[in-house]
């Protein structure tokens, strides 16, 4: 029996205490113990055993066990039933001895810990949902200490270096690599090696994390070997060309520029007729042959020099003007020698040759240079050269073009070019018959501008249908104004080729007419021979409606070109013009003469008109007319006129 006293003490206890002794009799215990047996006072269990209580002898052998190794038993953590559900309780069991130290019996403590427990099972799941999290992000993590000894890590880290995660050898200082563990830099990128030997480019940030009670350093290190793999592909994309691994032209001129300010050439390369090539052997043939070329431009490129693919068959060299001395020139057709020389290409045999335009300067000027080569190029092709040098005649050619390009559209806007007329003459009684309608512009700064330069200029512009327009209206007042003295008068009008393609054309011309009120007769239409050998829907389409319309066609500049006699009955041209340069040897060669004399005895025999154009001797107006010739034109009879001079002098207005 204890003292009363100690037995409230006891009894106050949140915990349950009790003593057995080596049977495991109860020698005391405290109330709420003895309400956990069942019963409600202390003292009912004194003397009495387990095996009369409701967990019988599940301890028993518990018991004997620690009595017999002399050992205490301290925090066992154990799940039991209740009426009211299942509870976790700690248990500490202590052995206690006499003074000769044979054990007497056990004394006893135990605690429910439910409350504890469940919020070790909580912590314990956010500890486990930490640590999926932490596993599942594909970067590297690595918590370490300043010395280098890791603290904590996911594994992603332990997969790149193939660690186990049960064995903490691997987080002794200076086990990892040690690019790892330097703080002495931010963000940064790395290169390390995993477990299986492959290369990885890591970009590293680092943090500093406080409130651990020692100095440690976050390091996430995120994988981008793919994405620097792709921005390296992709510099390379832009930088050099996927077919020939040459430059791309904006990296040439960058790099160009970049370097030292040093005496250049640069030569462009283009190969002639490689649509041919391409139509002829296909696509991938073709591709494979610029391949080659390429690599024979890498080959033969004196040292120093900078290479680039301009366009489809286009190339640009850039070469320091010292490795070609003086002789440029020379090179320039040695290199087209070694370019021309025949080419294997998946069993075919193919040569091309190349065209070269070459400007000389400074390569901090390479765009300009750039411009030069190319106009020296497109010179090479118009001559049919293989070669040709930038110099100032050619930069002289290209400023007027570029002034004539500005001024065109204002002179046909503002209605600046005028009309100039040269007379048609009938052969047999000198009697007018009419004029041949010609542009003229004369240029405030240039002076008087040649048709055969600003015409296809307008071409090029796609201006023609707007300086068209201009003319049938112009041609239309002048013809209407001087059928008024001479109603048969007929005036002769130019038509392009590209103007002769709108579909327009016959409706604008018919406007033009109807507005004046003269029949379509009145207005002749010159067209070439190339226009009518077209086989295109719009230009037949033309010629039907304007033949319907009552428009009388002639064939400009006849004999010239590639028309075949054959086709002049079935295009019912009214009109042949012959070019002027069969009248200028009708007197010293004998094959023109009697070509022309076939001419215009066919033309008798399917009934049309001949006019020669370019008559300026007697003795070609004789000749023509005792050929049976029915119309004239030439400086003979005048040059062409401006519309004041022309009425003065051929219609007798004063």
């Amino acid at each position: 029996m204890i003292p009363d006293w100690l037995q409230q003490v006891l009894d106050s206890l949140p915990l349950s205490l009790f003593c057995r002794d080596l049977h495991g009799n109860y020698l005391f215990c405290n109330r709420q113990f003895a309400r956990q047996a069942g019963v409600d006072d202390p003292r009912d269990l004194l003397g009495r055993n387990d095996s009369e209580l409701p967990w019988g002898e599940r301890y028993r052998e518990e018991d004997r066990r620690l009595l017999q190794e002399r050992r205490p038993l301290i925090s066992q953590h154990l799940l039991c039933e209740q009426e009211e559900g299942e509870i976790w309780i700690q248990t500490h069991k202590v052995p206690f001895y006499d003074k000769l130290g044979n054990p007497l019996g056990l004394f006893g403590l135990i605690e429910e810990i439910s409350h504890l427990k469940g919020l070790e099972e909580a912590l314990s799941a956010h500890q486990q949902l930490q640590r999926k999290l932490l596993d599942a992000i594909p970067d590297l993590i690595l918590l370490f200490r300043a010395d280098g000894s890791v603290l904590e890590s996911n594994q992603a880290l332990l997969d790149f270096f193939d660690l186990p995660r049960g064995h903490a050898t691997w987080r002794q200082p200076g086990s990892l690599p040690p690019a790892l563990f330097d703080i002495t830099q931010g963000p940064s990128e790395l290169t390390l090696k995993d477990a299986l030997g492959h290369h990885h480019v890591l970009e590293v940030t680092r943090l500093e994390v406080p409130n651990l009670g020692e100095p440690a350093t976050l390091s996430l290190c995120r994988d981008v070997t793919r994405q620097r793999s792709a921005e390296q592909q992709l510099r390379q994309a832009r930088q050099f060309d996927s077919l020939t691994g040459l430059l791309k032209l904006t990296t040439f001129l960058e790099r160009a520029q970049q370097g030292d300010d040093r005496p250049v050439c640069l030569l462009m390369v283009d190969l002639q007729h490689f649509h041919e090539i391409n139509a002829r052997f296909g696509i991938r043939i073709a591709d494979l042959l610029l391949g080659e070329v390429a690599t024979r431009l890498q080959l033969h490129a004196p040292v120093g020099s900078q290479l680039c693919r301009v366009s489809a068959d286009d190339f640009c060299l850039l070469v320091p003007q010292e490795q070609l001395g003086t002789e440029r020139r020379l090179w320039g057709e040695w290199l087209r020698r070694r370019l021309a020389a025949p080419y294997s290409v998946a069993g075919h045999r193919i040569q091309i040759d190349c065209h070269i335009g070459i400007a000389e300067g400074t390569s901090h000027a390479v765009e300009s240079l750039l411009h030069h080569a190319e106009a020296a190029l497109a010179e090479a092709k118009q001559t049919r050269q293989h070669f040709f040098s930038f110099d100032a005649e050619l930069e002289g050619r290209i400023r007027r073009r570029r002034l004539l390009e500005q001024a065109l559209p204002r002179a046909i806007h503002a209605r600046q070019l005028h009309l100039a007329y040269q007379p048609i003459i009938a052969s047999g009684t000198g009697a007018l018959l009419g004029a041949e309608v010609l542009c003229r512009w004369h240029h405030e700064e240039l002076g008087p501008i040649p048709p055969d330069e600003f015409i296809p200029l307008a071409e090029q512009l796609g201006l023609i249908g707007a300086l068209g327009s201009l003319v049938i209206q112009r041609a239309a007042q002048q013809c209407a104004e001087w059928r008024a003295q001479q109603p048969e008068l007929r005036l002769s009008v130019n038509l392009s080729p590209l103007q002769f393609r709108q579909p327009s054309l016959c409706r604008e011309l018919l406007q033009a007419v109807q507005a004046w009120q003269l029949p379509p007769a009145a207005l002749e239409l010159e067209i070439t021979e190339s226009v009518l050998m077209e086989n295109a829907d719009e230009i037949d389409n033309n010629l039907r409606q304007l033949l319907a319309a009552g428009f009388p066609l002639a064939i400009d500049d006849f004999g010239t070109g590639y028309c075949s006699l054959a086709y002049l009955p079935r295009l019912q041209v009214s009109n042949l013009k012959l070019d002027r340069s069969f009248i200028r040897e009708l007197e010293s060669n004998p094959v023109t003469t009697a070509i022309v004399r076939s001419v215009i005895g066919l033309a008798h025999e399917i009934g049309m008109q001949i006019t020669a154009e370019g008559v300026e001797t007697e003795a070609q107006r004789d000749w023509l007319i005792a050929a049976g010739c029915q119309r004239l034109q030439g400086y003979l009879f005048s040059q062409p006129l401006p519309a004041e001079a022309f009425a003065t002098r051929f219609l007798g207005k004063r």
